[in-house]
């Protein structure tokens, strides 16, 4: 289980750099991180919901 919580960060921490490298202000920063933790959140939901 440890081992694929550090897959999980290193995945969620490259996708954050990749959109703060994306983004020109902190607004949009902003948004695109906010988008990112909504999605993040609907997936870990559903797949609470399926029981895996």
């Amino acid at each position: 289980m440890p081992l694929q919580i550090s897959f999980r960060f290193l995945i969620e921490l490259s996708t954050g750099v990749a959109a703060l490298l994306m983004a020109r202000t902190f607004k949009e920063a902003s948004l695109l991180a906010g988008t990112f933790l909504i999605g993040l959140s609907a997936v870990e939901v559903m797949l609470h919901f399926m029981g895996s």
